[in-house]
């Protein structure tokens, strides 16, 4: 006997899948919590050279890894909402996570620029590196799983004005059903 895959199944694996991309977007916002802690620039050569990590005062690293850790935040809560119409659009996480990889490049591209004293004496240590490939990631996974979102064409809950279109109790009126009150 074949199992029947009709469409509640494909849009059941379908949030499956999205769920999955959240969670592990929220994973990758953990380890770069965690990443946080190493060096991320240095300043200096040499018996003179001072390494800073990202949650050093003043650098611009500590943007990049709020960024992600909110991006993995956000994808995390909502995939561990299992309410009707309550998760987290996955557009909220991808574009933090997004803007995670844009500062990150930037903090990489300008380390020469932080500061018109310092100018090229400010070097990248492995928790740039790190928080460079893991912000990439974080932005590819959730990318991928807006992307894989498909339109389930379930008009009950567009928003006209401040009434739902479709609502059971507004009655044949309005597209609903009957009243039962």
């Amino acid at each position: 006997m074949t199992a029947a895959t009709g469409p509640g199944r494909r849009d059941s694996s379908a949030a499956d899948r999205e769920r999955t991309m959240s969670m592990l977007g929220g994973l990758l916002g953990l380890v770069m919590f965690a990443l946080g802690f190493l060096r991320w620039l240095s300043l200096g050569e040499g018996d003179e050279q001072f390494k800073y990590s990202g949650y050093a005062l003043s650098m611009p690293t500590t943007a990049i890894i709020g960024l992600s850790v909110a991006a993995g935040l956000i994808a995390l809560l909502g995939a561990t909402e299992h309410r009707r119409g309550r998760g987290v659009p996955s557009a909220v996480p991808t574009g933090l996570a997004a803007a995670s990889l844009l500062v990150a490049i930037g903090v990489m591209l300008g380390k020469g620029s932080i500061s018109p004293e310092l100018g090229d004496e400010v070097g990248v240590e492995i928790g740039l590196i790190l928080g460079l490939v893991t912000a990439a990631l974080q932005t590819l996974v959730l990318g991928t799983g807006l992307a894989s979102r498909m339109d389930d064409h379930d008009d009950r809950n567009d928003v006209v004005g401040t009434r739902l279109v479709n609502d059971p109790e507004d009655g044949p009126a309005l597209g609903g059903g009957p009243r039962t009150r």
